[in-house]
């Protein structure tokens, strides 16, 4: 007898998708961070600005 609690729950991402858009946003960011010259301590700025321009076209 099955209670479904075998079955993958909707809308939650797999290990292997949550690492793929992990690696998305890291070469996003890493682009953003080298067309802005390189610069040091923009680190998590340049995170957050991929993870929303994803996020951004993940929507549409």
């Amino acid at each position: 007898m099955s209670n479904g609690s075998n079955k993958k729950a909707k809308n939650v991402p797999s290990q292997e998708e949550r690492e793929e858009r992990e690696e998305q946003i890291r070469l996003a960011a890493y682009h953003r961070w080298e067309a802005k010259g390189r610069p040091s301590g923009a680190d998590e700025e340049d995170w957050y600005e991929a993870e929303d321009s994803l996020d951004d076209k993940i929507e549409d």
